[in-house]
């Protein structure tokens, strides 16, 4: 296979993967306006809550069945961070004393919560999500959101440190 072969191969998996990401918000969007259409909007926003803490449950215990170390800060936002990464979302991580900071600088989710009509309303489910996950990774992790870009700050951080 050449390289140019090579390339173009990855390119349509690239495109492929980003219209994944796209779909699977699609789908969380039609699911979310389903409730509302059923239920109202305060019911839609209760079950987009119980969402995200049922997918952070699940992060946290696929992060623990894969052997990671409940209270290695660095290790939990590392593992958030790729998530993140994986979905689409631009983070990185940094250290801040004994604390580690999950850093979004860029997020599609604003985007496709502004094209179903809600803008600036991601940051409650991502809380949630975070919030959750850690603590099901260890109830001596807790996570603190210090800023969000849905409120129009310039990044979203999210600050992991431990308890006692």
């Amino acid at each position: 296979m050449s390289t140019n072969d090579l390339e173009k191969r990855l390119a349509r998996k690239e495109r492929d993967w980003q219209s994944m990401i796209r779909i699977t918000h699609d789908f969380f969007h039609a699911w979310r306006k389903s409730v509302k259409d059923k239920g109202g909007e305060a019911a839609a926003m209760e079950m987009e809550l119980a969402f995200w803490e049922n997918v952070g449950v699940g992060t946290g215990e696929m992060y623990l069945k894969r052997g990671g170390k409940p209270e290695d800060l660095e290790q939990i936002a590392f593992t958030m961070q790729r998530a993140s990464d994986v979905m689409g979302e631009t983070a990185h991580m940094q250290k801040d004393g004994k604390d580690v900071l999950v850093v979004h600088t860029a997020c599609p989710w604003l985007d496709s919560f502004r094209a179903a009509g809600l803008p600036n309303r991601c940051g409650e489910g991502c809380d949630r999500w975070f919030q959750v996950t850690a603590k099901t990774i260890s109830p001596k992790v807790r996570v603190v959101t210090e800023s969000q870009l849905p409120k129009g700050d310039a990044t979203c951080t999210r600050r992991f440190s431990l308890i006692g």
